[in-house]
């Protein structure tokens, strides 16, 4: 009878089913670690390649700086294109920095506090 069937018992000769998500660096967590290390590569400074710290816009030509890295450019030039900067050109960007400081929540989560190489940040 089908409604009678007692639960299988692993004996102990049996494999261990294999978790979910893997977070020794194989499987899922492999995949959201490379995602993740590209998606940083984008939030660097165009300047000091360190991740972003209060990143800043500059108006003319959109690159975009930590707000330390740029503040001896305004009045003169972008230090990547060199289109003129002016002080009423630099934008906040508030939601980068938002995203910047949940990546920095999730690095912690993804990252083994052990790795070596992990991003610096601008300060």
């Amino acid at each position: 009878m089908p409604g009678n069937r007692q639960p299988r018992v692993r004996s102990g000769n049996e494999p261990r089913p294999a978790p979910a998500m893997e977070p020794e660096g194989r499987g899922a967590w492999a995949h959201s670690r490379a995602a993740f290390d590209r998606l940083e590569k984008l939030l660097r400074c165009s300047r000091c390649t360190n991740i972003l710290r209060e990143p800043v816009c500059l108006g003319g030509c959109e690159h975009i700086f930590c707000s330390n890295c740029v503040s001896d450019c305004i009045g003169t030039g972008c230090p990547v294109c060199y289109t003129p900067a002016w002080i009423q050109d630099v934008k906040i960007n508030r939601q980068l920095d938002s995203m910047i400081q949940l990546c920095s929540k999730l690095r912690n989560l993804l990252h083994d506090k052990k790795l070596s190489g992990r991003p610096t940040f601008c300060g």
